[in-house]
């Protein structure tokens, strides 16, 4: 819509991206403490938040993958 006028002042999706990223500042200032992680072949030392943000990132990359994997091919 061309000629439709617009609203003044920040929008909720400006409003919902800045309280979440209030959250990830506030989340990851309370998550600094030093863990270990044990892998198969060994084990390191990081503060949790990176443990933390590196599992999600695996996460999320295997749920993009997974449904492009099982999509049934059209032969």
């Amino acid at each position: 819509m061309e000629g439709a006028p617009r609203s003044e002042g920040r929008g909720a999706r400006f409003w919902l991206i800045a309280v979440l990223a209030g959250l990830g500042v506030l989340f990851a200032a309370v998550n600094f403490q030093k863990v270990k992680i044990d892998f198969i072949v060994g084990e390191a030392h990081a503060p949790l938040v990176i443990a933390l943000l590196i599992s999600g990132g695996i996460g999320f990359i295997v749920g993009l993958a997974l449904p492009r994997l099982r999509r049934p091919k059209n032969d």
